[in-house]
């Protein structure tokens, strides 16, 4: 999240603030100031873009993020997706491989390999790049 903020920043608040600080486009700071604009108080100094802090950043953010629609179940970030629907009821019935895959469905899980007898890093290096290539022909995404 903080990384994506980051970039965020970087690629459209901070040319957005560069123009709002040349006078391009006027701001007003506040809600209240734009419903009392008939008012007679002199509007806020426009603030410099050097004495922007993080808290400021993070108000824009807020601001930037308040009418975006929700994102799809399927693009949102893998720990924010609702799991499948499990029957407890079912639970002792079911072997533990079967159990497995339905709680992991849809989620990246970890799988770790011993390679028998004592090979060298090259062989080794041959090894896990045959099973990954075989992985990869299955569509299954892998790291080695």
């Amino acid at each position: 999240m903080r990384a994506d903020l980051n970039g965020f920043i970087f690629a459209v608040l901070l040319p957005l603030l560069f123009i709002i600080q040349q006078g391009a486009v006027h701001v007003s700071a506040t809600a209240d100031e734009a419903q009392s604009s008939g008012s007679a108080s002199p509007p806020k100094k426009k603030k410099a873009l050097a004495d922007y802090n993080d808290a400021d950043m993070e108000r824009i953010y807020d601001e930037w993020e308040k009418d975006e629609e929700p994102l799809a179940e399927d693009e949102l970030p893998e720990h924010l997706r609702k799991g499948p629907q499990i029957d407890f009821s079912k639970i002792g019935q079911m072997d533990p491989e079967a159990l497995l895959k339905l709680t992991k469905k849809g989620k990246s899980l970890m799988m770790f390999a011993t390679v028998s007898g004592n090979p060298t890093k090259d062989e080794l290096e041959k090894i896990t790049g045959l099973w990954h290539s075989g992985l990869f022909n299955m569509h299954i995404e892998s790291q080695r």
